[in-house]
């Protein structure tokens, strides 16, 4: 092949490869069905494409590399933001990135072995193919690199929406905001079943640090609110240390609503309680209208713990005892080893109590009022008490209770 060499003539290089570049423009229909076809048989996803708009895409590309390796240039700012376009449109169609990308070096592979061809047959020099390739691959990092972060960059806005609906949709059957229709229509899409049961559950970190991200066993859907996880699932969460879980009765979708909120009275009472793990009400006892009664909580501490206030450190002794008691399940002798005490000294103590109060200790009510104060108590506090009370399970005073037991003083 000639190539002129006279003073202002264009590079060799340049002038040979502008003139492969535009006989290749030539059969550039046979090119871009060649790479269309090794695409769609290459790379499944893109059969969903439809073929005349491949066709189009791989022209636009194959196009615009052509114009750039004609002048043995970079791609220009403006065939970059094409490029990046072509990235957004495929990631809104659902390509994978990866897909994407393996397309593009197909295109690239046959407009180089298409080259290669024509140079071999024109008798290029090493020069000019090494011009050309540099040129190409350059060309093609670059493109490639825009079209990988337009994709990443739609693919995240996408996931964030995808995100954003599926978390208001959670809200909605949590909270009771959706209508019976719209929750037939959108459950089944998020793997729901309106006529199965699941579980609604409320999270929250023992100590007051970041919501929970994930509970173990929990495989539903969860979003946050406040600074709370909750969700549905199909079983009951497992216990996670440092967090604190309450959860509803199973329930189907459109009845979760009451569900979730008695999850929440859940977890918010065992949280004043100082409780972890996973609660239901029924876990908790009377506790929740400890919680929730303060005029009646107040009442029993002024009837059972305030007279107490008058014997001084006996009175806070007597307190502890009491408490101790009952975590104890009421056992005269396992609550006076508890305590390091003699059986009789724990009997004369409650006696000591019901002489200062007026509480009768065999009577159930009395009972009931005494351990709803000292629990309402451990709620609010007691600046004359002299001791800490020891951590109370969350149980009932009278549940599941085996043998000698005080009801009083013997």
């Amino acid at each position: 092949m000639a190539v002129p060499t006279a003073p202002g003539s264009p590079p060799p290089a340049a002038q040979v490869v502008g003139s492969l570049v535009a006989e290749i423009r030539q059969e550039l229909d046979p090119l871009v069905a060649r790479a269309g076809d090794r695409i769609r048989e290459e790379i499944p996803e893109f059969r969903r494409v439809p073929a005349d708009a491949l066709a189009r895409a791989i022209r636009g590309n194959v196009t615009r590399a052509l114009t750039a390796l004609h002048d043995l240039r970079p791609p220009t700012d403006a065939e970059l933001e094409q490029a990046a376009a072509i990235g957004r449109e495929r990631a809104e169609q659902g390509l994978a990135v990866d897909a994407v990308l393996h397309a593009y070096r197909i295109s690239i592979s046959a407009l180089w072995a298409r080259f290669g061809e024509v140079a071999r047959e024109r008798g290029a020099d090493v020069a000019s193919v090494l011009a050309f390739s540099e040129t190409l691959w350059l060309w093609g990092d670059a493109v490639m690199d825009v079209v990988g972060a337009a994709h990443r960059e739609v693919e995240l806005q996408l996931a964030r929406e995808e995100q954003q609906r599926r978390d208001a949709f959670v809200l909605a059957v949590l909270l009771g905001t959706i209508d019976a229709a719209e929750l037939s229509r959108e459950s089944g899409g998020y793997g729901l079943d309106p006529e199965r049961e699941y579980v609604a559950f409320r999270a929250r970190a023992a100590e007051g640090g970041p919501p929970p991200r994930r509970l173990a066993a929990a495989d539903g859907l969860t979003t946050a609110l406040d600074h709370d996880l909750v969700g549905l699932c199909s079983e009951p969460a497992a216990p996670l240390p440092g967090v604190v879980v309450g959860v509803g009765p199973p329930a189907r979708l459109a009845a979760l609503p009451g569900a979730f909120a008695m999850a929440s009275r859940a977890m918010q009472t065992a949280l004043a309680f100082g409780q972890e793990g996973v609660f239901s009400l029924a876990d908790l006892s009377i506790r929740p209208a400890i919680l929730a009664d303060d005029a009646l909580g107040d009442a029993f501490t002024g009837r059972h713990l305030e007279p107490l206030a008058a014997l001084g450190r006996l009175g806070a002794e007597l307190e502890d005892t009491l408490r101790v008691w009952f975590d104890h399940e009421m056992h005269v002798e396992e609550t006076a080893r508890a305590l390091h005490l003699h059986a009789n000294t724990l009997r004369h103590r409650l006696r000591r109590f019901e002489e200062a109060t007026g509480a009768n200790l065999r009577r159930p009510a009395d009972l009931i009022e005494l351990w709803w104060a000292l629990e309402r108590r451990r709620l609010t506090g007691d600046r004359a008490r002299t001791a800490p009370a020891p951590p109370s399970p969350a149980r009932s005073p009278r549940r599941g209770s085996t043998g000698t037991r005080a009801a009083g003083p013997a």
